[in-house]
């Protein structure tokens, strides 16, 4: 299962190429996303002014069907055709979270590269953000909340 996520840029004018983000949401993700935010709630109850934590973690990868569509080829167009298709098909921008199967995929060249990826864990669920390479603009995603991870956890462990 893959989960994406409707993502923003610090600069509200430029996207930079990171307007979602896609985390592979494999039993081993899942579990570890679910004891981080267990583990922020046994904090909670000792220092009630905690109020998430981060981790180093470059689980998500950000990406735009739009960058560069202008030097396609047609072969290459086609594909960045369907990526929009699928992304409205599962209607990020108003959900904002999704999951699809793993044969959801995005091309290489339509991933932006970023630097100092973290995870945000917060009582209610996980987060992503990282700063664009050789830019100051960070990007953030939409929140996985802790039910639609302890569902997904169920659902692969089946």
């Amino acid at each position: 299962m893959r989960i994406v996520l409707k993502a923003w840029s610090s600069n509200p004018d430029y996207s930079a190429g990171c307007d979602y983000a896609i985390v592979e949401g494999g039993k081993a993700f899942l579990k570890l996303a679910l004891r981080r935010i267990n583990a922020l709630c046994e904090q909670k109850i000792l220092d009630p002014s905690v109020n998430e934590t981060y981790y180093w973690d470059s689980s998500a990868q950000y990406f735009s069907p739009w960058i560069d569509s202008v030097s396609q080829s047609g072969a290459a167009e086609d594909t960045c055709f369907q990526l929009e298709e699928s992304i409205d098909a599962l209607e990020i921008d108003a959900r904002e979270v999704a999951t699809t199967l793993s044969d959801f995929g995005v091309p290489d060249n339509r991933i932006t590269a970023v630097e100092c990826a973290q995870m945000i864990v917060r009582d209610g669920g996980i987060a992503f953000n990282a700063l664009l390479r050789d830019s100051d603009i960070y990007v953030t995603t939409a929140e996985i909340s802790k039910q639609m991870i302890e569902s997904a956890l169920a659902s692969a462990s089946k």
